[in-house]
């Protein structure tokens, strides 16, 4: 015995409309009989969010607001950590005269030369620029921010001595001395930056 086809897919087609309309007349009358079997205080509840509500705009600004201070923090730490890295350069320069033993004399070339090596990196950091912290990170601990220079023409280049090739043994200590508080003001700023966004 042979099945015989549907015959065509326009009947097919009249089938699945056909069914649509059943389930669609049928809908309105489920759903009234579907909330009355439920117990009272089970009652369906409608709830609608308007995306263009003042809370949803504060919510977005306060976001917009936030990643705009994490960018910043991470610019101002990137620039930290390059200043850190010339300012140990220039110290390991300074270093160089201070520890040599017996001293190098005051008109040696080599003791020229380290001293030279210092100016081109201090140049270098004069061209770099630092973007200034966040201010809720600026206002947390100004002083600190202020002995790296940061409301001071030139940034934190202008906290770095400025020493010439002919520089004495004494100008050179004490550069290696404000050296040393420079880099120590570095880590404490760049502790500072992460700690605002860790707490």
């Amino acid at each position: 015995m042979a099945i015989e086809p549907i015959g065509g897919s326009e009947k097919a087609a009249a089938m699945q409309e056909q069914v649509r309309k059943t389930y669609q007349a049928a809908l309105p009358q489920q759903q009234p009989q579907a909330e009355q079997n439920l117990p009272p205080n089970e009652a369906p509840v409608s709830v609608s969010l308007q995306r263009g509500s003042s809370t949803m705009g504060r919510l977005g600004s306060f976001n917009e607001e936030k990643n705009l201070i994490a960018k910043n923090i991470r610019s101002s730490s990137e620039s930290l950590s390059k200043a850190s890295d010339v300012v140990e350069g220039l110290k390991e320069n300074l270093g160089k005269i201070i520890k040599n033993y017996p001293p190098f004399p005051q008109d040696s070339q080599e003791r020229k030369e380290i001293l030279m090596s210092y100016v081109s990196l201090r140049k270098e950091i004069i061209h770099m620029t630092f973007p200034p912290p966040p201010a809720p990170v600026y206002e947390k601990n100004t002083s600190l921010w202020e002995k790296l220079g940061y409301t001071a023409p030139g940034g934190i280049a202008s906290s770095i001595p400025d020493i010439s090739p002919a520089a004495t043994d004494a100008e050179v200590l004490a550069a290696s001395k404000t050296l040393d508080e420079l880099g120590s003001d570095i880590a404490s700023a760049r502790k500072e930056l992460v700690g605002f966004v860790t707490d």
